[in-house]
């Protein structure tokens, strides 16, 4: 399994990447959303026929929705989360330096309704499920270029590291009215600005562990005029915890930005990483894989205030990704797997904001690429282009989004793609109550429809309606309770027919599904929060719950600041569901980190000391024995801030 990650379009890749999917949707909960969704449409109408129309906005007014916590995955544009109705969770830049984690992948793993899957240890392939969702259902975008394989769309987590990320937005469900074929969900990594306020800021980090594992990164920002940048390098190495696990990554990350008065800006992003990581493959001792990966994207953003409540936005993407494995044998080398793919694309948005209250975005994707194997005879080409419209109107308590997007795709025809949701505020926003229901779908992997000898031409999309149900209440001050339910019906979803030996859309699944998060901030510096989260997949023909989807998930975690220390500990726990007998689960596994401020040397430079416990409990937990998890292990080392 692990060999089949790794873009392998062999048999065995073909066969058995396909995860088996989603669940049995209860009817009469399915009735209940529905009446939920039309009280609330009733209720707003109500509401918003016995108002006047608002007052325009003034331009410079907008800044007030900076006062709230603001998010973009829900429309391609900033909106206040408080006025929207899909579940979204955002993990900001202040909250990652908490945790023990080097990598998105580390970073996700303690969100709930996410479960990462880790191929082993450190620097192992790392890919996400959100609610019970297949891998190639997650759309992965970072600088809003999209990260996942044309060819197999999956992308590995633990080769983004988190030096040039400030924020990370997972979107839970059916996003394609935004976002096209992202049947469940987004992960959306939006990085670093320039720091506006000095000519030059920075910082340099290293720390050494177990195994030589060492991590190393820094970055230099500042604007100075006009001009403003962010640059960030990283560089991380390990022998590996066990034999033939060693891996190196390294990664650079550039930004430019260009002020063009008080009314647009030109941005430029280009990044890069590499990595070389072995894998041990313990089913097949007598070899071990040799991988090596490399990404670069670039990106060129305009965006121009035409009028006061008229805002657009053009931007140019490319993105390359190779990757060339080895089967490594005690005496020779053979060629396993080399596989290269190169994609462009282009953006157009429009952003209408005529008041405080309502806010309209219209939007143009288009992408065009094209991916080459090992295996084949020629190189294979992709299309997708698309239009679409979000809305999010509120007045007073009472927020409606509407979505709707148009894609075209060369391989499968047309896809229509529409959201709506609704969001209702009590007690003076101390209670929220969302509702959202959402068509959504993933293309057919183009390895699927194109391959010359396994794949299908006439393979439909895999579909889905999705619901989601939520509410937050605030209570004495200090105390945030979160819950969200869910549940989708997925039609057409892809399977490998050894009759035919080929992929066809022949399996109807349905999921569904709770999520609750507990969590307290208390003025002494003590944050508090617990989550778990239940997902059910069953096959809509045998009635039969699918296996090897995680059942249960459970977070935890504990930071508190006083003075010049931080003390944080984040721990999972996970039933894995599973079919594998060596599997042991159903435990925590807590990571811990500790990190002190030192006086500052020569009033400019901040020291600061931190290590790390991974696994603190040495807690013995195996989901598959190809891909063993380290024991407890310790890192250690200095940062320095300018």
């Amino acid at each position: 399994m692990t060999r089949i990650c790794r873009v392998a379009l062999t048999d065995t890749f073909l066969i058995e990447t396909i995860g088996i999917m989603d669940i049995m949707l209860c009817s009469t909960f399915k009735r209940l959303l529905i009446i939920l969704l039309l009280a609330f449409a009733l209720f707003f109408n109500n509401a918003w026929a016995s108002e006047n129309s608002a007052e325009p906005l003034p331009k410079e007014d907008k800044s007030i929705y900076h006062l709230q916590e603001i998010v973009v995955s829900a429309t391609r544009e900033e909106t206040p989360r408080q006025d929207v109705a899909a579940n979204i969770i955002a993990v900001d830049r202040e909250t990652i330096e908490k945790m023990p984690a080097a990598t998105v992948g580390e970073v996700l793993q303690y969100i709930p309704g996410v479960y990462v899957e880790f191929n082993g240890g450190p620097g192992s392939m790392a890919v996400a499920r959100i609610q019970g969702a297949e891998v190639r259902h997650v759309a992965v975008y970072m600088d809003g270029v999209p990260l996942n394989q044309l060819a197999n769309p999956l992308t590995d987590l633990n080769y983004l590291p988190v030096g040039a990320i400030e924020r990370i937005e997972v979107y839970k469900g059916a996003a394609s009215s935004a976002w096209g074929a992202s049947l469940g969900g987004v992960i959306n990594i939006i990085t670093r600005e320039p720091d506006a306020a000095a000519p030059v800021t920075g910082s340099i980090r290293s720390s050494y562990g177990k195994a030589d594992t060492s991590k190393n990164r820094g970055h230099i920002s500042g604007t100075k005029d006009r001009f403003g940048y962010f640059l960030s390098v990283t560089s991380d190495h390990s022998d590996g915890f066990m034999e033939n696990s060693a891996y190196d990554q390294t990664a650079a990350y550039g930004k430019l930005n260009y002020d063009m008065g008080t009314t647009g800006r030109l941005n430029f992003v280009c990044s890069w990483d590499e990595g070389e990581s072995e894998d041990p493959l313990i089913n097949y001792p007598d070899f071990w894989d040799d991988i090596n990966q490399e990404r670069t994207y670039q990106r060129l953003l305009f965006e121009k205030d035409l009028t006061h409540y008229l805002s657009m936005t053009v931007e140019g993407r490319h993105h390359e990704y190779d990757v060339f494995i080895e089967d490594v044998f005690s005496d020779y080398r053979m060629v396993y797997n080399d596989y290269e793919e190169e994609s462009w694309g282009g953006s157009v948005r429009l952003n209408y904001t005529p008041n405080a209250e309502n806010i309209v975005n219209l939007g143009f994707d288009g992408d065009w690429g094209e991916f080459d194997w090992i295996n084949y005879t020629r190189k294979y080409d992709t299309r997708n282009w698309a239009v679409y419209a979000n809305e999010t109107f509120s007045r007073k308590n009472v927020s409606v989004n509407a979505g709707f997007r148009y894609d075209d795709n060369r391989d499968f025809g047309s896809e229509i793609s529409p959201s709506a949701g609704v969001v209702y505020r009590l007690f003076d926003d101390r209670v929220l109550v969302r509702a959202q229901v959402a068509k959504g779908f993933s293309a057919p992997p183009a390895a699927w429809v194109k391959d010359p000898v396994y794949g299908t031409p006439d393979l439909d999309p895999e579909t889905a309606i999705n619901y989601q149900v939520g509410s937050e209440i605030r209570f004495l001050k200090v105390f945030l309770f979160e819950v969200n339910l869910f549940y989708a019906d997925v039609d057409d979803l892809i399977q490998y027919d050894p009759d035919t030996r080929k992929f066809q859309n022949i399996e109807k699944v349905v999921r569904q599904g709770v999520e609750g998060i507990l969590s307290a901030s208390f003025d002494c510096g003590l944050d508090l929060s617990f989550s778990g989260s239940f997902t059910d997949v069953e096959d809509d023909t045998t009635g039969e719950t699918i296996k090897d989807i995680p059942k249960e998930q459970y977070q935890a975690s504990a930071a508190y600041t006083w003075h010049w220390m931080t003390h944080s500990l984040f721990g999972k726990y996970t039933d894995y569901n599973s079919t594998y007998p060596e599997t042991r689960d159903k435990k925590f596994v807590f990571d811990y980190k500790f990190a002190a401020k030192l006086p500052e040397i020569y009033h400019t430079v901040e020291p600061e000391l931190f290590c790390s416990v991974y696994n603190l409990f040495n807690s013995n937990v195996v989901y598959r024995g190809v891909w063993p998890q380290p024991d407890r292990w310790l890192e250690a080392g200095v940062s320095l801030s300018f």
